[in-house]
């Protein structure tokens, strides 16, 4: 049998030459542009080809800044960065960035925090699509493609860390967690999640800058785990989805008024948990562009103000409208069908159907009236509205009057609304009455305050007095309720009951009175 021996020198110059080939994609050099100990990371091949796991292992400058400056091969991407440094939590940062601003990487899979030490992501540069990160502080990202997410920072309570800008040039596609810091620049010039699978926004400190060109399908939330998170500035074209923030304010520092700005429509549910007390901000939005709800002073306090003006611009009809608190009397259909409500609700006098001061005859009534609060509202316990009511012909004062009569229903689609009927043909509403109906404590604001809606505005409707002789129940008809009633005085007369049914006068109810209501029979005109 023959064997082959190796010379050690040629053993030697292989393994140098496999050693090259394997880091030739990646080179690793700290701010100066200077190598950094081989000890301090490791390089592997990822899954597909082109593609690279690098992890960060060692605090190489533990007293000053450990800088990673991550560059790739044009053309490769990196499947995994793992930052696996341990070291103090402050004092001795650890910096990383991926790709230089004239040589970026192709795509980034995941970059993922599993050591102790703390990691500033100071800069990233993508070319096309960027996957996940979960990281202590994040400073600039720009990506040529989409963001897959989620991207979370995990540092602790601090308004200076977070994201200081996020620039995308597609959509973002997975969620952004900064539950404990700030995002001061957010560009977009794609989409904010999609209107199937909408994503989550939570910054615990305050959201400076929001720039989107598409559209937004996003739960934003700056009030989650009891934080209390401003806005400064949102521009974007349609917004779906929610809204929640403590209140419109301005960064330390700068000048400009708040401004939140739509292009398209707001259809989801913006919620200030405080007042509008900034006369020199503004929240705009297109002619008709308000689909939605906003709830304003949603912590419920007495004092809540609303001062910040919706306007709307003039288009399709209509002019230019300011809306400003407690009250508007825009009805929602000049506005979108929306609605915006300071807590706790009010009345919506001229959204009600019919309008609040209305005189109307029992027939166009059809029994029932409907009320619009600027708000959703819920019905707890007990009744929800105090009646009142006096004859309309005479100047008494209003009565109490028993709202058994009365049947209350809460809409099924639009909880701004509650339908107020007749229950029964001698109960609710009656022709020649004028009928005062007051919210109780039992009617509450909905979600997210549990609050008593406002009492201070009540509801007034007169129900016109009607000639119609053989309409022996006073309900607008002449139908079989009359019948049965006329048959039930039969040959009685010179009483109040019997004189209703007494249809031609002569004294007595009698075939004449029955031959009238079938002769009269339907709607009274």
């Amino acid at each position: 049998m023959r064997v082959v021996k190796r010379h050690p020198v040629i053993a030697l110059i292989v393994a140098c030459l496999l050693g090259e080939a394997a880091n030739a994609g990646v080179q690793i050099l700290d701010d100066s542009g200077s190598s950094i100990p081989e000890s301090a990371w490791s390089l592997s091949p990822g899954q597909s080809s082109g593609s690279w796991i690098i992890e960060l292992d060692e605090l190489w400058n533990p007293w000053g800044n450990t800088w990673f400056r991550i560059m790739v091969d044009p053309g490769e991407d990196i499947e995994q960065l793992l930052i696996g440094v341990d070291g103090p939590p402050a004092g001795s940062p650890v910096t990383v960035t991926v790709g230089e601003a004239g040589s970026p990487v192709r795509r980034v899979q995941g970059i993922r925090q599993t050591g102790t030490a703390e990691v500033i992501l100071h800069q990233l540069n993508v070319i096309e699509s960027l996957g996940s990160i979960e990281v202590q502080s994040i400073n600039f990202i720009d990506v040529g493609g989409h963001v897959d997410g989620p991207i979370i920072v995990t540092n602790s309570s601090s308004d200076l860390r977070g994201i200081r800008r996020l620039d995308v040039a597609g959509d973002i596609l997975g969620d952004i967690i900064v539950s404990d810091g700030t995002i001061r620049e957010l560009i977009v010039l794609g989409d904010i999640g999609t209107t199937d699978e909408m994503i989550r926004i939570e910054v615990g400190h305050g959201l400076w800058n929001v720039d989107v060109r598409g559209d937004i399908n996003a739960c934003i939330d700056l009030c989650a785990s009891g934080n209390t998170g401003f806005i400064h500035r949102l521009n974007a074209d349609d917004f779906n989805g929610t809204l929640s923030v403590d209140r419109l304010d301005r960064p330390s520092g700068v000048d400009s008024p708040p401004k939140l700005s739509l292009t398209g429509w707001l259809s989801g549910t913006w919620s200030i948990a405080g007042s509008l007390e900034d006369d020199e901000g503004v929240i705009e939005l297109p002619p008709e562009g308000l689909r939605g709800q906003v709830i304003v002073n949603a912590n419920g306090v007495d004092d809540g103000t609303w001062e910040t003006p919706f306007a709307m611009g003039a288009g399709n009809g209509m002019p230019s409208i300011s809306l400003c608190g407690p009250t508007y009397v825009e009805p929602p259909w000049a506005i979108g069908g929306g609605s915006i409500g300071l807590v706790p609700y009010r009345v919506h006098e001229s959204a009600c159907v019919p309008p609040s001061g209305s005189v109307v005859s029992l027939m166009n009534l059809d029994g029932k009236a409907t009320l619009r609060f600027y708000g959703p509202v819920s019905l707890g316990w007990g009744a929800p509205f105090l009646f009142e009511r006096k004859s309309a012909d005479s100047d008494d004062d209003f009565e109490e009057i028993d709202g058994d009569g009365f049947d209350i229903e809460l809409d099924a689609q639009d909880h701004c609304l509650v339908h107020i009927a007749s229950s029964g043909s001698w109960d609710g509403f009656q022709a020649g009455w004028i009928y005062r109906i007051r919210p109780s404590s039992s009617l509450r604001c909905a979600s997210p305050v549990d609050k008593p809606v406002s009492q201070e505005i009540v509801y007034e409707l007169e129900i016109d007095a009607i000639e119609c002789e053989a309409d022996v129940d006073g309900s607008g008809h002449v139908d079989i309720v009359d019948l049965l009633l006329a048959l039930a005085l039969w040959g009685q007369g010179g009483t109040p009951a019997s004189d209703s049914a007494d249809i031609d006068g002569d004294g007595i109810v009698a075939v004449d009175d029955l031959l009238i209501i079938v002769a009269t029979w339907g709607v009274c005109r």
